[in-house]
């Protein structure tokens, strides 16, 4: 079943700024950059293709993180129900924000066995459909040992941009 889990909603634009889409939405971003700053890899120095140095359009994404969801919680969800809340008083302000670019909503959870069950429940579900973005989901299995569930299985975290692929 799924354990801790991650939701993350991002705003790509073409003509906004950050300040602008956070006074629209009246809520901070986790992350964020405006068209022309530098990426963290920019700002790190890393040695990647010229266009990822620098935001080519402005980013924006506030992330929700529920590392140990409450024991009566089998949905699995919890970070993207937390996440759909806040966004919920803004869902009249998704399609403008889609006509200046894209916006969507990505989530991860880490499983405690090999099988990564969750719950989507009916209310998440018009929640969603309500924001009208496209939903990115990936759950990260445990790994099994001779037969036997390991608490120990590879995990890779969860990072909007990152397109390394790398392992934790």
């Amino acid at each position: 079943m799924i354990r801790g889990n991650r939701a993350s909603f991002t705003v790509h634009s073409d003509s906004m700024t950050v300040s602008e889409i956070s006074v629209m939405l009246g809520l901070e971003p986790t992350r964020s950059g405006d068209k022309g700053d530098l990426t963290p890899a920019g700002r790190s120095g890393r040695d990647v293709a010229p266009e990822r140095l620098r935001y080519q359009q402005t980013y924006w994404s506030l992330t929700v993180v529920d590392d140990e969801p409450p024991e009566d919680d089998q949905t699995g969800l919890s970070a993207l129900r937390a996440l759909a809340a806040k966004l919920e008083p803004n869902v009249h302000l998704m399609s403008r924000m889609r006509d200046d670019g894209d916006t969507r909503i990505w989530w991860s959870g880490d499983s405690d066995s090999v099988q990564g069950g969750f719950v989507l429940e009916a209310d998440l579900i018009r929640s969603l459909a309500a924001l009208n973005c496209d939903v990115y989901g990936t759950a990260y299995l445990a790994e099994e040992v001779d037969g036997v569930d390991s608490d120990d299985g590879d995990v890779v975290e969860f990072r909007i941009g990152n397109t390394s692929g790398g392992s934790k």
